[in-house]
């Protein structure tokens, strides 16, 4: 019932097993080694501890290796992008560019009938004013 207790403990405190690995491994090493006396108790429970710690540091590894390799690889493509962003960065500059010179050229030729019929108008205004003139 203890065991279950701890068992559940370890669940709900967010413990993981391989922290209680060390421990099991030193008692069950002492237990099987005392079968040998104190010397053996001693033995097993230093061969236990030592398997337990290479067990445990093999995974630390694996993770510090699995961190060290993504952080490298990371590295390596934000470095190659930053060559990459510069060449993006300019072509959209480009791009905006060529956009905006379009935009101004297409208002442009937007504007040019606007002042002829300005200019028409005026002519034509004339040209009513004195046709009332000599109407009247």
């Amino acid at each position: 019932m203890r065991l279950l207790a701890i068992l559940m403990l370890a669940t709900l405190t967010g413990c993981s097993m391989k922290s209680f690995v060390t421990p099991a491994a030193v008692v069950s090493g002492a237990a099987v080694g005392s079968i040998a006396g104190p010397g053996g108790a001693a033995l097993g429970a230093g061969v236990a501890y030592a398997g337990a710690e290479l067990w445990t540091l093999e995974d630390e590894n694996k993770q510090l290796v699995t961190a060290i390799t993504t952080g490298d690889v990371q590295g390596i493509v934000a470095a190659q992008m930053k060559g990459q962003q510069s060449t993006i960065e300019k072509a959209t500059d480009t791009i905006w560019t060529a956009l905006k010179v379009a935009a101004l050229c297409g208002l442009g030729v937007l504007s040019i009938p606007l002042f002829i019929t300005r200019s028409n108008t005026k002519k034509i205004n004339k040209i009513c004013e004195k046709t009332d003139a000599e109407i009247n």
